[in-house]
């Protein structure tokens, strides 16, 4: 019986210490799954696009994302998908490692890419993607999530009613 509770113990710890690869509470890390749950819940996405390297990503994760009425407006809005860009040698967490498919690897992070559920291109009439980069204050980002909602509901409301 004390074998087996110092294996559970040794499991717990291993799980806290290496993490689940979740860095945002809440938000999806599959890109697969959120595309699906977007289609089926006809929202679009919003892909927050992080860095170990990243000195502005820890702040955006500590002091923006959890604020309560930006969580909020974001469950409610979006399909909220959190992705990792380090790759190889730059990342600290190799379950994180290149989560980011090559399209979405961006020279500067923090950023988010504002899409619809199939990867719909929310700029310039649908030619490209919204993406917002740089550290933004929880009054900013909310206004660019609400711009990229409006932008969505324009360009795509029809085909997601």
């Amino acid at each position: 019986m004390r074998k087996l509770i110092i294996l559970i113990v040794l499991i717990m710890s291993t799980n806290f210490a290496f993490g689940s690869g979740d860095i945002v509470d809440g938000w999806e890390t599959d890109l697969d799954q959120a595309k699906a749950d977007a289609v089926r819940l006809k929202k679009p996405i919003i892909l927050f696009l992080h860095s170990v390297s990243c000195f502005y990503c820890p702040k955006v994760i500590e002091n923006i994302l959890p604020n309560p009425m930006l969580a909020k407006f974001l469950k409610k809005n979006f399909v909220r998908l959190e992705l990792d860009t380090s790759t190889g040698s730059d990342s600290i967490e190799s379950e994180v490692t290149d989560q980011a498919p090559p399209r979405f690897i961006v020279s500067i992070t923090p950023a988010f890419v504002f899409m619809g559920p199939n990867e719909e291109k929310l700029a310039r009439g649908g030619k490209k993607h919204m993406i917002v980069y740089g550290y933004w204050d929880v009054n900013d980002t909310k206004k660019w999530a609400q711009d990229a909602l409006r932008r969505f509901k324009n360009l795509y409301g029809d085909k997601y009613k």
